[in-house]
Protein backbone atom coordinates (compact mmCIF):
# COMPACT_ATOMS: atom_id res chain seq x y z
CA UNK A 1 0.00 0.00 0.00
CA UNK A 2 1.74 3.22 -0.83
CA UNK A 3 0.64 6.15 1.76
CA UNK A 4 1.94 9.54 1.29
CA UNK A 5 3.48 11.74 4.10
CA UNK A 6 0.08 13.49 4.83
CA UNK A 7 -1.43 10.09 5.38
CA UNK A 8 1.19 8.99 7.85
CA UNK A 9 0.68 12.26 9.80
CA UNK A 10 -3.39 11.51 10.32
CA UNK A 11 -2.51 8.14 10.83
CA UNK A 12 -0.86 8.99 14.18
CA UNK A 13 -3.86 11.04 15.39
CA UNK A 14 -6.36 7.94 14.40
CA UNK A 15 -4.93 5.55 16.21
CA UNK A 16 -8.29 3.24 15.24
CA UNK A 17 -6.90 3.12 11.10
CA UNK A 18 -3.39 2.76 11.80
CA UNK A 19 -1.06 0.33 9.58
CA UNK A 20 -2.77 -2.49 8.24
CA UNK A 21 -0.85 -6.04 9.24
CA UNK A 22 1.02 -5.92 5.57
CA UNK A 23 2.12 -2.89 2.96
CA UNK A 24 2.29 -5.81 -0.02
CA UNK A 25 -0.92 -6.44 0.05
CA UNK A 26 -1.08 -9.50 1.83
CA UNK A 27 -4.22 -10.95 4.08
CA UNK A 28 -3.59 -7.86 6.53
CA UNK A 29 -4.26 -4.92 3.33
CA UNK A 30 -6.99 -3.76 2.15
CA UNK A 31 -4.60 -4.74 -1.58
CA UNK A 32 -6.11 -1.08 -2.68
CA UNK A 33 -3.46 0.75 -3.56
CA UNK A 34 -3.52 4.88 -4.84
CA UNK A 35 -4.63 4.88 -7.96
CA UNK A 36 -2.82 1.83 -8.93
CA UNK A 37 -6.05 -0.74 -9.39
CA UNK A 38 -8.60 -0.52 -11.88
CA UNK A 39 -10.36 3.01 -12.03
CA UNK A 40 -13.68 0.89 -12.67
CA UNK A 41 -12.92 -0.81 -9.35
CA UNK A 42 -14.00 1.06 -5.76
CA UNK A 43 -11.65 0.41 -3.34
CA UNK A 44 -14.33 -0.98 -1.05
CA UNK A 45 -15.39 -3.76 -4.02
CA UNK A 46 -11.75 -4.41 -3.97
CA UNK A 47 -11.04 -5.07 -0.20
CA UNK A 48 -14.16 -6.96 0.51
CA UNK A 49 -13.03 -10.51 -0.63
CA UNK A 50 -9.61 -9.99 1.08
CA UNK A 51 -11.27 -8.97 4.33
CA UNK A 52 -13.85 -11.69 4.34
CA UNK A 53 -10.50 -14.03 3.79
CA UNK A 54 -9.55 -12.25 7.53
CA UNK A 55 -13.06 -11.83 8.82
CA UNK A 56 -15.54 -14.47 9.14
CA UNK A 57 -19.55 -14.28 10.20
CA UNK A 58 -21.92 -16.49 11.58
CA UNK A 59 -25.00 -16.20 13.49
CA UNK A 60 -25.44 -17.32 17.17
CA UNK A 61 -28.17 -19.36 18.91
CA UNK A 62 -29.61 -17.45 21.08
CA UNK A 63 -32.64 -19.13 21.89
CA UNK A 64 -34.84 -16.18 21.51
CA UNK A 65 -35.21 -16.29 17.74
CA UNK A 66 -39.05 -16.68 16.82
CA UNK A 67 -40.30 -15.22 20.11
CA UNK A 68 -43.70 -13.93 19.67
CA UNK A 69 -43.59 -10.65 20.12
CA UNK A 70 -39.93 -10.30 19.12
CA UNK A 71 -37.40 -10.11 21.71
CA UNK A 72 -35.00 -7.36 20.17
CA UNK A 73 -31.47 -7.83 21.75
CA UNK A 74 -30.43 -4.23 22.46
CA UNK A 75 -26.76 -4.18 24.32
CA UNK A 76 -24.20 -6.74 24.55
CA UNK A 77 -21.01 -6.86 26.68
CA UNK A 78 -19.15 -9.29 28.18
CA UNK A 79 -15.76 -9.76 30.88
CA UNK A 80 -14.00 -12.07 28.12
CA UNK A 81 -14.89 -14.24 25.33
CA UNK A 82 -16.39 -16.98 27.64
CA UNK A 83 -18.59 -14.28 29.98
CA UNK A 84 -20.86 -12.49 27.63
CA UNK A 85 -23.71 -10.84 28.97
CA UNK A 86 -26.58 -9.50 26.37
CA UNK A 87 -29.89 -7.81 27.20
CA UNK A 88 -33.03 -7.03 25.27
CA UNK A 89 -37.29 -7.07 25.58
CA UNK A 90 -39.26 -8.63 28.01
CA UNK A 91 -36.35 -8.26 30.54
CA UNK A 92 -34.95 -11.09 28.71
CA UNK A 93 -30.77 -11.29 29.55
CA UNK A 94 -28.24 -13.75 28.05
CA UNK A 95 -25.10 -15.39 29.30
CA UNK A 96 -22.41 -16.85 26.90
CA UNK A 97 -19.84 -19.23 28.63
CA UNK A 98 -17.67 -19.88 25.97
CA UNK A 99 -20.04 -22.34 24.00
CA UNK A 100 -23.50 -21.55 24.74
CA UNK A 101 -25.97 -19.34 25.18
CA UNK A 102 -28.43 -19.70 28.40
CA UNK A 103 -31.34 -17.05 29.73
CA UNK A 104 -30.96 -15.58 33.05
CA UNK A 105 -33.58 -14.91 35.78
CA UNK A 106 -34.22 -10.69 35.81
CA UNK A 107 -37.31 -10.93 37.87
CA UNK A 108 -38.42 -7.81 35.24
CA UNK A 109 -40.44 -8.14 32.26
CA UNK A 110 -39.31 -4.08 31.43
CA UNK A 111 -37.54 -3.88 28.76
CA UNK A 112 -33.82 -3.91 28.66
CA UNK A 113 -31.68 -1.48 26.19
CA UNK A 114 -28.10 -1.06 27.69
CA UNK A 115 -25.86 -3.71 29.88
CA UNK A 116 -22.06 -3.37 31.65
CA UNK A 117 -20.36 -4.19 34.18
CA UNK A 118 -16.54 -5.11 35.63
CA UNK A 119 -15.10 -8.67 37.04
CA UNK A 120 -12.09 -8.15 39.32
CA UNK A 121 -9.47 -11.20 39.55
CA UNK A 122 -6.70 -11.12 42.60
CA UNK A 123 -2.57 -12.21 41.12
CA UNK A 124 -3.89 -16.02 41.44
CA UNK A 125 -6.78 -15.46 38.75
CA UNK A 126 -9.78 -16.19 41.60
CA UNK A 127 -12.13 -13.71 40.94
CA UNK A 128 -12.78 -11.10 44.12
CA UNK A 129 -15.44 -9.07 43.08
CA UNK A 130 -18.49 -8.91 39.99
CA UNK A 131 -20.40 -6.43 39.34
CA UNK A 132 -23.12 -5.93 36.35
CA UNK A 133 -25.54 -3.37 35.41
CA UNK A 134 -28.37 -3.36 33.23
CA UNK A 135 -30.94 -0.59 32.76
CA UNK A 136 -34.23 -0.09 30.66
CA UNK A 137 -37.91 1.51 30.82
CA UNK A 138 -39.72 2.96 33.57
CA UNK A 139 -36.55 3.87 35.43
CA UNK A 140 -35.30 0.32 35.55
CA UNK A 141 -31.69 -0.62 36.66
CA UNK A 142 -30.76 -4.28 37.55
CA UNK A 143 -27.21 -5.23 39.40
CA UNK A 144 -25.82 -8.82 39.18
CA UNK A 145 -23.16 -9.45 41.99
CA UNK A 146 -22.89 -13.35 40.83
CA UNK A 147 -25.20 -14.67 42.39
CA UNK A 148 -28.67 -12.76 41.62
CA UNK A 149 -29.82 -10.18 39.12
CA UNK A 150 -31.42 -7.53 41.40
CA UNK A 151 -33.65 -4.18 41.21
CA UNK A 152 -31.90 -0.98 42.14
CA UNK A 153 -33.45 2.46 43.80
CA UNK A 154 -33.16 4.95 41.43
CA UNK A 155 -34.28 8.55 42.59
CA UNK A 156 -35.00 11.80 41.02
CA UNK A 157 -33.94 14.27 43.44
CA UNK A 158 -29.58 14.86 43.95
CA UNK A 159 -30.60 17.16 47.35
CA UNK A 160 -29.59 15.20 50.39
CA UNK A 161 -31.83 17.52 52.28
CA UNK A 162 -35.23 16.30 50.62
CA UNK A 163 -36.36 13.57 52.68
CA UNK A 164 -38.75 12.19 50.22
CA UNK A 165 -37.60 11.84 47.10
CA UNK A 166 -39.49 9.94 44.11
CA UNK A 167 -38.48 7.02 41.90
CA UNK A 168 -37.62 7.70 38.63
CA UNK A 169 -39.34 6.20 36.09
CA UNK A 170 -38.05 7.98 32.89
CA UNK A 171 -36.42 4.96 30.19
CA UNK A 172 -32.62 4.39 30.31
CA UNK A 173 -31.14 3.65 27.03
CA UNK A 174 -27.54 3.02 27.88
CA UNK A 175 -24.79 2.18 31.00
CA UNK A 176 -21.11 2.60 31.39
CA UNK A 177 -18.92 2.41 33.86
CA UNK A 178 -15.17 2.70 35.44
CA UNK A 179 -14.23 -0.53 37.69
CA UNK A 180 -13.60 0.13 41.41
CA UNK A 181 -9.76 -0.19 41.80
CA UNK A 182 -10.27 -3.03 44.06
CA UNK A 183 -12.35 -5.69 46.12
CA UNK A 184 -12.82 -4.02 48.94
CA UNK A 185 -16.22 -2.93 48.77
CA UNK A 186 -15.43 0.71 49.73
CA UNK A 187 -13.76 0.95 46.73
CA UNK A 188 -16.70 2.28 44.47
CA UNK A 189 -16.49 2.01 40.40
CA UNK A 190 -18.54 4.88 38.69
CA UNK A 191 -21.26 3.64 36.98
CA UNK A 192 -23.55 6.00 34.86
CA UNK A 193 -27.00 5.22 33.06
CA UNK A 194 -29.06 7.94 30.30
CA UNK A 195 -32.22 8.03 29.23
CA UNK A 196 -34.98 10.11 27.94
CA UNK A 197 -35.87 13.89 28.33
CA UNK A 198 -31.97 14.28 29.23
CA UNK A 199 -32.02 11.82 32.70
CA UNK A 200 -28.96 11.19 34.18
CA UNK A 201 -27.65 9.07 37.03
CA UNK A 202 -25.14 7.59 38.89
CA UNK A 203 -24.39 5.03 41.23
CA UNK A 204 -23.94 5.95 44.70
CA UNK A 205 -22.80 1.62 46.20
CA UNK A 206 -22.36 3.15 49.86
CA UNK A 207 -26.14 4.19 49.50
CA UNK A 208 -27.42 1.31 47.33
CA UNK A 209 -28.85 3.58 45.11
CA UNK A 210 -28.54 5.59 42.11
CA UNK A 211 -29.32 9.39 42.18
CA UNK A 212 -30.15 11.79 39.23
CA UNK A 213 -27.43 14.47 38.35
CA UNK A 214 -28.43 17.78 37.92
CA UNK A 215 -27.09 21.25 38.11
CA UNK A 216 -28.33 23.71 40.58
CA UNK A 217 -29.89 26.89 40.15
CA UNK A 218 -30.84 29.86 42.45
CA UNK A 219 -32.92 31.95 41.69
CA UNK A 220 -33.42 35.31 43.66
CA UNK A 221 -36.81 37.46 43.98
CA UNK A 222 -38.61 39.91 46.22
CA UNK A 223 -39.69 38.66 49.76
CA UNK A 224 -43.62 38.54 49.99
CA UNK A 225 -44.79 41.33 52.63
CA UNK A 226 -42.98 44.13 50.81
CA UNK A 227 -39.98 44.00 53.95
CA UNK A 228 -38.07 44.91 51.00
CA UNK A 229 -36.13 41.89 51.60
CA UNK A 230 -34.62 38.99 49.04
CA UNK A 231 -35.47 35.38 49.09
CA UNK A 232 -33.96 32.43 47.44
CA UNK A 233 -36.03 29.44 45.36
CA UNK A 234 -33.27 26.83 44.50
CA UNK A 235 -34.12 23.92 41.77
CA UNK A 236 -31.82 21.23 40.22
CA UNK A 237 -32.53 21.02 36.32
CA UNK A 238 -31.40 18.51 33.81
CA UNK A 239 -28.11 18.62 31.59
CA UNK A 240 -30.24 18.70 28.69
CA UNK A 241 -33.88 18.33 27.44
CA UNK A 242 -32.32 15.74 24.97
CA UNK A 243 -32.73 11.97 24.79
CA UNK A 244 -29.74 10.97 25.26
CA UNK A 245 -29.26 7.14 23.71
CA UNK A 246 -25.80 6.51 24.63
CA UNK A 247 -23.04 7.04 27.60
CA UNK A 248 -19.21 5.96 27.61
CA UNK A 249 -16.35 6.78 30.02
CA UNK A 250 -12.20 6.21 30.79
CA UNK A 251 -11.92 7.74 34.33
CA UNK A 252 -14.18 8.44 36.93
CA UNK A 253 -13.68 12.30 35.99
CA UNK A 254 -14.38 11.57 32.62
CA UNK A 255 -17.87 10.37 30.58
CA UNK A 256 -19.41 11.78 27.37
CA UNK A 257 -23.23 11.53 27.05
CA UNK A 258 -24.77 11.33 23.15
CA UNK A 259 -27.64 12.30 21.95
CA UNK A 260 -31.06 13.21 20.09
CA UNK A 261 -30.02 17.03 17.83
CA UNK A 262 -26.04 16.77 18.06
CA UNK A 263 -26.10 16.51 21.96
CA UNK A 264 -22.90 15.48 23.13
CA UNK A 265 -22.52 16.33 27.18
CA UNK A 266 -18.88 16.27 28.59
CA UNK A 267 -18.26 15.26 32.30
CA UNK A 268 -15.35 16.55 34.33
CA UNK A 269 -15.98 14.54 37.78
CA UNK A 270 -18.25 17.63 38.37
CA UNK A 271 -20.37 18.72 36.18
CA UNK A 272 -21.83 18.41 32.55
CA UNK A 273 -21.33 20.61 29.52
CA UNK A 274 -23.08 20.68 25.73
CA UNK A 275 -19.80 20.37 23.33
CA UNK A 276 -20.96 22.68 20.64
CA UNK A 277 -21.17 21.04 17.55
CA UNK A 278 -21.79 22.82 13.77
CA UNK A 279 -25.19 24.11 12.87
CA UNK A 280 -25.38 21.31 9.99
CA UNK A 281 -25.51 18.50 13.18
CA UNK A 282 -27.69 20.12 15.11
CA UNK A 283 -30.72 17.98 13.90
CA UNK A 284 -28.94 14.54 13.96
CA UNK A 285 -29.74 12.25 16.41
CA UNK A 286 -26.69 10.18 18.04
CA UNK A 287 -27.29 7.10 19.97
CA UNK A 288 -24.01 5.31 20.37
CA UNK A 289 -20.38 6.03 21.82
CA UNK A 290 -17.53 4.47 22.47
CA UNK A 291 -13.62 4.64 22.48
CA UNK A 292 -10.02 3.08 23.60
CA UNK A 293 -9.40 6.11 25.43
CA UNK A 294 -9.95 9.67 26.08
CA UNK A 295 -7.60 10.62 23.63
CA UNK A 296 -10.16 9.14 20.92
CA UNK A 297 -13.77 8.23 20.99
CA UNK A 298 -15.79 8.15 18.30
CA UNK A 299 -20.31 8.95 17.90
CA UNK A 300 -22.74 7.29 15.44
CA UNK A 301 -25.77 8.62 14.65
CA UNK A 302 -28.30 9.33 12.14
CA UNK A 303 -27.67 9.20 7.94
CA UNK A 304 -24.64 7.18 8.69
CA UNK A 305 -22.48 10.01 11.05
CA UNK A 306 -19.69 9.19 12.80
CA UNK A 307 -17.77 11.95 14.83
CA UNK A 308 -14.40 11.61 15.94
CA UNK A 309 -12.87 13.32 19.62
CA UNK A 310 -9.35 13.88 19.36
CA UNK A 311 -7.09 14.12 22.12
CA UNK A 312 -7.65 17.57 21.97
CA UNK A 313 -11.15 17.47 22.76
CA UNK A 314 -12.72 18.33 19.33
CA UNK A 315 -15.37 15.88 17.44
CA UNK A 316 -15.44 15.87 13.71
CA UNK A 317 -16.81 14.00 10.78
CA UNK A 318 -14.65 11.29 10.24
CA UNK A 319 -15.76 10.90 6.61
CA UNK A 320 -14.22 14.20 6.15
CA UNK A 321 -11.18 12.71 7.94
CA UNK A 322 -10.52 10.14 6.26
CA UNK A 323 -11.19 11.92 2.74
CA UNK A 324 -9.10 14.48 3.12
CA UNK A 325 -6.40 11.42 4.03
CA UNK A 326 -6.72 10.03 0.67
CA UNK A 327 -9.41 7.40 1.98
CA UNK A 328 -12.64 6.11 0.79
CA UNK A 329 -16.06 5.84 2.86
CA UNK A 330 -18.72 3.84 1.36
CA UNK A 331 -22.02 4.55 4.18
CA UNK A 332 -25.34 4.66 3.32
CA UNK A 333 -27.57 7.45 5.07
CA UNK A 334 -29.05 4.69 7.53
CA UNK A 335 -29.25 5.24 11.29
CA UNK A 336 -25.73 3.87 12.82
CA UNK A 337 -26.87 2.20 16.67
CA UNK A 338 -23.14 1.32 17.91
CA UNK A 339 -19.71 0.73 17.67
CA UNK A 340 -16.26 -1.15 18.66
CA UNK A 341 -13.01 -1.38 17.69
CA UNK A 342 -9.77 -2.43 18.39
CA UNK A 343 -5.61 -2.01 17.64
CA UNK A 344 -2.85 -4.74 18.15
CA UNK A 345 0.98 -3.46 18.01
CA UNK A 346 3.31 -5.84 16.38
CA UNK A 347 0.91 -8.59 15.39
CA UNK A 348 3.08 -10.69 13.51
CA UNK A 349 5.95 -13.74 13.30
CA UNK A 350 8.51 -14.30 15.83
CA UNK A 351 12.28 -12.53 14.89
CA UNK A 352 13.34 -15.65 12.32
CA UNK A 353 9.86 -15.72 10.87
CA UNK A 354 11.22 -13.46 7.78
CA UNK A 355 8.98 -10.01 8.01
CA UNK A 356 8.48 -7.61 10.35
CA UNK A 357 5.39 -7.79 12.79
CA UNK A 358 3.01 -4.91 11.59
CA UNK A 359 0.50 -3.07 13.41
CA UNK A 360 -3.33 -3.94 12.79
CA UNK A 361 -7.03 -2.01 13.63
CA UNK A 362 -10.19 -2.46 12.71
CA UNK A 363 -13.52 -0.65 13.67
CA UNK A 364 -16.86 -2.02 13.38
CA UNK A 365 -20.20 0.16 12.86
CA UNK A 366 -23.48 -1.56 13.16
CA UNK A 367 -26.99 0.17 12.52
CA UNK A 368 -30.58 -0.68 10.48
CA UNK A 369 -31.42 -1.60 7.03
CA UNK A 370 -28.54 -4.90 7.45
CA UNK A 371 -26.33 -2.96 7.48
CA UNK A 372 -22.52 -3.79 9.21
CA UNK A 373 -19.72 -1.76 8.30
CA UNK A 374 -15.60 -1.67 8.99
CA UNK A 375 -13.31 0.87 8.96
CA UNK A 376 -9.40 -0.49 8.26
CA UNK A 377 -6.57 1.04 6.65
CA UNK A 378 -8.17 4.11 5.55
CA UNK A 379 -11.05 2.34 4.15
CA UNK A 380 -14.75 2.44 5.29
CA UNK A 381 -16.68 -0.25 3.58
CA UNK A 382 -19.71 -2.47 4.12
CA UNK A 383 -19.37 -6.06 4.64
CA UNK A 384 -21.70 -8.17 2.96
CA UNK A 385 -25.02 -9.45 3.03
CA UNK A 386 -26.71 -9.99 6.84
CA UNK A 387 -29.96 -11.69 6.96
CA UNK A 388 -30.62 -9.17 10.23
CA UNK A 389 -32.62 -5.86 9.00
CA UNK A 390 -31.77 -4.35 12.24
CA UNK A 391 -28.50 -4.21 14.67
CA UNK A 392 -28.34 -2.57 17.97
CA UNK A 393 -25.34 -2.91 19.74
CA UNK A 394 -21.60 -4.49 19.12
CA UNK A 395 -19.03 -5.73 21.68
CA UNK A 396 -16.11 -7.48 20.75
CA UNK A 397 -12.65 -9.55 23.10
CA UNK A 398 -9.73 -6.98 22.71
CA UNK A 399 -6.04 -8.22 22.55
CA UNK A 400 -3.70 -8.01 25.38
CA UNK A 401 -1.44 -5.23 25.72
CA UNK A 402 2.23 -5.89 23.66
CA UNK A 403 4.08 -6.93 26.92
CA UNK A 404 1.97 -9.51 27.56
CA UNK A 405 2.01 -10.85 24.18
CA UNK A 406 5.84 -11.11 24.20
CA UNK A 407 7.61 -14.46 24.29
CA UNK A 408 10.67 -15.00 25.86
CA UNK A 409 12.11 -15.43 22.17
CA UNK A 410 11.05 -11.99 21.52
CA UNK A 411 8.72 -13.09 19.30
CA UNK A 412 4.98 -11.04 19.48
CA UNK A 413 1.56 -13.54 20.07
CA UNK A 414 -1.13 -11.93 17.86
CA UNK A 415 -4.54 -12.60 19.92
CA UNK A 416 -7.63 -13.56 17.69
CA UNK A 417 -10.40 -11.12 18.36
CA UNK A 418 -14.14 -12.09 18.28
CA UNK A 419 -16.93 -9.32 17.61
CA UNK A 420 -20.76 -10.01 18.87
CA UNK A 421 -23.18 -7.90 17.82
CA UNK A 422 -26.92 -7.71 18.95
CA UNK A 423 -30.03 -6.84 16.84
CA UNK A 424 -33.94 -7.61 16.56
CA UNK A 425 -35.91 -10.87 17.18
CA UNK A 426 -33.11 -12.35 19.34
CA UNK A 427 -30.22 -11.77 16.54
CA UNK A 428 -26.55 -12.31 18.06
CA UNK A 429 -23.98 -12.46 15.11
CA UNK A 430 -20.55 -13.17 15.24
CA UNK A 431 -17.47 -11.89 13.46
CA UNK A 432 -14.18 -13.67 14.07
CA UNK A 433 -10.70 -12.76 13.28
CA UNK A 434 -8.53 -15.55 14.57
CA UNK A 435 -5.51 -14.52 13.41
CA UNK A 436 -6.17 -10.52 14.98
CA UNK A 437 -4.48 -9.55 11.78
Amino acid sequence: MVRTAGWRQWVVLLALSLAACSGSGSSGDSGVTDGEDGADVDPCTAALPQWQQIWSSQQEHSGLEGRTPEINVMDIWGAGPDDIYAVGFAGHILHYDGSSWTEMESGTEENLEGVWGYVLHDEQGVETRREIFAVGQEGTILRYDGTAWQPQRVINDPDAANPNPQPVTDNFHDVWGVPAAGADPQQQPTVIAVGGEGLIVRWEEALGEFREMRYREDYTYPCDGGSGGTCTRTSYLRFTPERLGGVFGTARDFFVAVGNNGTILEYDGNSWSRYSLPPELHDKHLNGVWGRGAFEIFAVGLEGLILRRNSGGNWERLDGLALAAGGYVDIDKIYLRGLWGFYQSKCGPVPDGGSDPQDTSWAVFVGWDSKLYLFHDRLVCPFGDLPVERLENVWGTAPRNEDERTLPDGGIVCDPVEVFISGVNGTILRLSNPQGQ
